[in-house]
C-alpha cells in the first residue's frame, strides 16, 4: 500500500458547490472547511459565526479557527446540515470531514476500499474516491510534511 491509499478524498456537492479534495478523517472530532474555500464558493464573511476555538492536530500542532459555519451537504438526494469549524490556513485538502459527518450520516468510509458508503432511503450510496485528488492531496501534505519550521 502507498500513502495514497490510506487517504480517502473525494468530491462532494457543499452549499451548491462541487468541492474537490475532501479528506475523510475518523480520527477528527470536527468537521473543517478551510476560509479560503468558502471565499471560492462566493459565501460571504458574515455567514461565519465568530468563535475562536483551538484545534490541536496529532502532533501537537495548535491552529486557531475564526468560527463556525453551517453549510448543507447534498449527496444524490440526500441533504444535511453541518456545522464546520473555519480555519485560514494553507492545507493540503479544502474540507476535512470527521466524526460529526460520519456519525450524522451513518456513513463508512474505507480506506482500503476507497470509498465511502451511506444509507439513504432508496438504498446505499456509493461514493469512490476521487483518484487525482487523492494523488495532490498526497503529494502537498508530503511536501508540506518536508519543509523545515523557522525559528
Amino acid at each position: 500500500m502507498t500513502g495514497i491509499d490510506v487517504i480517502l478524498v473525494i468530491t462532494l456537492c457543499i452549499a451548491n458547490y462541487f468541492v474537490h479534495m475532501i479528506l475523510f478523517d475518523g480520527g477528527n472530532s470536527v468537521n473543517i472547511i478551510q476560509l479560503d474555500s468558502l471565499k471560492k464558493m462566493d459565501i460571504p464573511d458574515i455567514e461565519i459565526i465568530p468563535r475562536s476555538s483551538v484545534l490541536v492536530g496529532f502532533s501537537g500542532e495548535t491552529k486557531n479557527t475564526l468560527g463556525d459555519i453551517k453549510l448543507l451537504v447534498y449527496i444524490e438526494g440526500v441533504n444535511s446540515l453541518q456545522k464546520f469549524c473555519v480555519i485560514d490556513s494553507l492545507s493540503y485538502c479544502n474540507v476535512i470531514l470527521g466524526r460529526l459527518w460520519i456519525h450524522d450520516m451513518k456513513a463508512v468510509p474505507s480506506t482500503y476500499h476507497q470509498c465511502v458508503k451511506l444509507p439513504s432511503p432508496w438504498g446505499v450510496i456509493k461514493i469512490e474516491r476521487d483518484q487525482q485528488d487523492a494523488k495532490d492531496c498526497y503529494a502537498s501534505s508530503m511536501k508540506s510534511a518536508a519543509k523545515p519550521t523557522q525559528a
